[in-house]
């Protein structure tokens, strides 16, 4: 077996942060399968149902990103990685309560549901912002690739494991096994022994409009960060349309099974593993601007073989799978060294609130995309929109055109 390589190997507190994040993916993908099989098979819920809360996951973000990353910079990150991590697993635990005296209702589900989204955006803006605290600003693309190949990971295992058990327990009791791992990630944020640096707030008393409105104007000054928020917002949009097309596109016009679609996807995870691979390797050997845009092109590219599939099976399954294959590696080297630059180039008292920002826009696109999609399917077709989706994704990295060409800060 080969030894493991890196520096952050050797630094216990990186190693704790990275577990608790480990156990929080897996355990994701519990909820993420588990809430809508709960409102389908238990509650018997209508598409209407299931498209209100998928929706009202994305509000959290809309709503209050801004404002959350205001409050993120004057506050210790590490604690609210904590109480976001303890809220998840209460709101949770209470799901299997309600199961086991049959008194689920799709309002607690809802509820449960826009509860989770709102804490895990607060717990990955906070994050975001916490990572340079435990690691130096040379090892930021180390870090951030190691936390990419845990999602690649869960992202392999986490929803064949979250199956099993939802068969085995039923989805409110198999989601348990989140609720226990944000306990457990709690517990190794906790034993982190870093202290974190003195809080920059200025002389002003707090003010979250003032605030607010200072990372906005932070965050669209800054070459670098105004050209990769606008890019990746841009690209959260278009590929939001893929979102809620892309299955029944496969099963519906294609005519692919979905248990033959679901190995397809596998594809997926396994290709993002190896981009987390080879993330840190790219950002080091190429400068940040032909490294963002050649990745992001070509996993746009790749999306465009997805609107191409039609013919015999073997070449549906081709044209699906090859997108999988290759983009979400790139896709992976695209995000994780984006997500370094924008860490290296944010002062640490403006983390929070150019997380929010992000937020703010992406989310805001994506919940119009995700609302878009399907009427613009019944117009015109869902290989059409999947088009757009795709060449859309390519347009986005034009947007890294006017990155400046020393942007590693």
């Amino acid at each position: 077996m080969p030894r493991p390589s890196g520096e952050l190997w050797r630094n216990p507190d990186f190693m704790k942060l990275w577990a608790a994040q480990s156990l929080s993916a897996v355990g994701t993908r519990f909820t993420r399968e588990g809430l809508p099989m709960i409102a389908a098979l238990l509650l018997d819920a209508s598409a209407t149902d299931l498209g209100l809360l998928v929706a009202l996951t994305a509000l959290p973000g809309v709503i209050l990103g801004p404002f959350i990353g205001s409050w993120i910079d004057r506050t210790r990150r590490r604690r609210v990685l904590i109480i976001a991590d303890l809220v998840r697993a209460a709101v949770l635990f209470s799901l299997p309560v309600a199961a086991w005296f049959s008194a689920i209702t799709i309002a607690q589900l809802m509820a449960v549901a826009i509860t989770v989204a709102l804490f895990s955006m607060i717990f990955s803006t906070a994050d975001n912002a916490y990572l340079p605290t435990v690691v130096s600003r040379e090892q930021l693309l180390e870090g951030n690739a190691k936390l990419a190949t845990t999602d690649a990971v869960a992202e392999i295992a986490g929803p064949a494991f979250a199956g099993v058990l939802i068969q085995a327990l039923t989805a409110p009791f198999a989601i348990l096994f989140d609720a226990l791992s944000y306990l457990w990630s709690a517990v190794l944020l906790g034993s982190i022994k870093r202290a974190e640096p003195p809080l920059v707030t200025g002389d002003a008393p707090p003010d979250l409009w003032r605030e607010t409105v200072e990372g906005l104007r932070f965050v669209f000054s800054h070459p670098t960060l105004r050209s990769l928020t606008l890019c990746i917002a841009t690209m959260t949009f278009f590929l939001t349309f893929f979102a809620p097309l892309y299955v029944l596109f496969a099963v519906r016009e294609l005519g692919i099974q979905p248990g033959v679609l679901g190995f397809v996807i596998a594809f997926g995870g396994i290709s993002a593993l190896v981009g987390a691979r080879f993330a840190e390797k790219a950002g080091s050997r190429f400068a940040p601007r032909p490294l963002l845009m050649t990745t992001l092109i070509g996993y746009g590219v790749v999306a465009c073989l997805i609107p191409l599939a039609q013919g015999p099976l073997w070449l549906k399954l081709m044209l699906l799978g090859i997108p999988q294959l290759l983009g979400d590696g790139l896709w992976v080297v695209f995000y994780t060294n984006a997500v370094a630059l924008r860490q290296k180039v944010t002062p640490d008292a403006l983390r929070g609130r150019e997380g929010g920002t992000l937020h703010l826009l992406s989310g805001g696109l994506g919940l119009i995309a995700a609302l878009m999609a399907g009427t613009l399917a019944d117009l015109v077709g869902i290989r059409l929109v999947l088009w757009g989706g795709a060449l859309g994704v390519i347009a986005s990295a034009f947007w890294l055109l006017s990155l400046p060409r020393d942007a590693e800060g």
